[in-house]
């Protein structure tokens, strides 16, 4: 009985020493630089050139800058080139103009690599009516619910007035080029290599270029991509939307997450250095999901709550719309390479270092979102087309 009583006291002992270790090295990785929460890949938030700690780019759907933009007033002593008679396209070949839509919901427009080049018409603009329909030539004002929303976010914070699509083509082409600055060479949508959610696809292939996620892995630092509805095919999951998805080195890595584990860490001040944000298709204001309020109001809703989140201070929140879903913006699109660059699209950077009610006319694309993170954890670039982009330092006052 005393051995059988020794021999159960060292096993409690173990069992106490062995607990003890596992949480002690769970609190090590909740302190000090690691992030927990939403960030199940591990690492670190780095050394940052600047001020700003953690970098969120929010990826909205498919609406041009003129569609949303043409007609805001920006706040005194700030510019934009906006909505006016007499620009590119105002009066499309079939004799459409550009009207105030009051509809909130009118349905997706075609919007493939092929569409967008008819609609753009080697830069003359006048093909989006006969190509994408008339709702194509639709804008909005402060009357439509959450335009004043969005509107308000540019009036407090920074509003990029030349920021274009990565390529003339639609997704995963402009996903892709906001991680890696490549789409492989194909601009044209395909689908993942790798699940979940993968529909059948001949052109699939699996993509062993870099990409910023190898960067960041190198550097130990800390990064998420939450897309909501992550994993649940039929559901609200779009596998072409997920960029990280098509590569071998990042593809089903705990780096991907649904939306709700950037939301528990948003709450818990555990946010990692660098987060990709994809909402569902209704609440990234894509046309085919329904109201484009529910989606401004969404984004005004998860604005609201990162600012009343502990990482506020230090936080700069990049919001993007990946392509103009086949809407017409007036300003031609740069040609600098074969693959585009797309249509214009808003881009806003909200945070306690934006320049409040600042326009930028500086030329910009996704590539110059990417080129900003690696600059501000001092990562290098990936690829020569990096070297045809600005960043968006320009909108911050550091």
């Amino acid at each position: 009985m005393r051995a059988s009583a020794s021999r159960l006291l060292l096993f409690t002992v173990f069992l106490f020493l062995f607990a003890a270790i596992s949480l002690g090295c769970r609190g090590l990785q909740a302190g000090g630089n690691e992030v927990g929460g939403g960030n199940g890949g591990g690492g670190t938030l780095g050394a940052t050139v600047s001020p700003v700690k953690r970098v969120i780019v929010v990826v909205m759907q498919n609406r041009s800058f003129d569609h949303l933009f043409g007609k805001y007033t920006p706040t005194a002593g700030q510019t934009i080139n906006g909505i006016r008679a007499g620009v590119p396209g105002f009066t499309q070949s079939d004799g459409t103009q550009p009207f105030q839509q009051t509809a909130t919901s009118f349905g997706d427009l075609p919007h493939d690599r092929n569409d967008y080049l008819a609609s753009w018409n080697q830069g003359a603009m006048n093909k989006f009516s006969v190509t994408e329909g008339r709702n194509s030539m639709g804008y909005f004002t402060s009357s439509t619910p959450g335009i004043s929303q969005l509107w308000s976010l540019a009036d407090n914070y920074a509003l990029a007035d030349n920021y274009f699509a990565s390529v003339m083509s639609n997704a995963p082409s402009n996903e892709l080029y906001l991680v890696s600055a490549s789409d492989n060479n194909f601009p044209f949508s395909v689908q993942p290599f790798y699940g979940p959610c993968n529909q059948p696809d001949p052109a699939a292939q699996a993509y062993t270029f870099q990409n910023v996620g190898d960067q960041l892995n190198s550097n130990n630092i800390s990064w998420g991509w939450f897309q909501e509805n992550y994993g649940d095919c039929g559901n609200g999951y779009v596998a072409v939307q997920n960029a990280f998805q098509f590569f071998t080195s990042t593809q089903g890595s705990a780096h991907l997450q649904d939306l709700s584990a950037f939301s528990s860490a948003l709450n818990a001040g555990t946010l990692p250095a660098v987060s990709f944000v994809m909402p569902s298709d209704a609440h990234g204001t894509h046309p085919s999901a329904g109201s484009i309020s529910v989606g401004l109001t969404w984004l005004d809703d998860f604005v609201s709550q990162a600012k009343a989140s502990p990482n506020w201070g230090s936080l700069a929140i990049v919001v993007i719309w990946d392509e103009s879903g086949g809407f017409w913006d007036h300003v031609p699109p740069p040609q600098i390479d074969s693959q585009g660059l797309g249509m214009r699209v808003p881009m806003l950077a909200i945070s306690p270092f934006a320049k409040p009610g600042f326009v930028s006319h500086t030329r910009m694309d996704h590539v110059s979102v990417l080129k900003f993170i690696q600059w501000n954890w001092s990562l290098g670039s990936l690829n020569a087309r990096e070297d045809q982009s600005q960043d968006i330092r320009e909108m911050f006052q550091f």
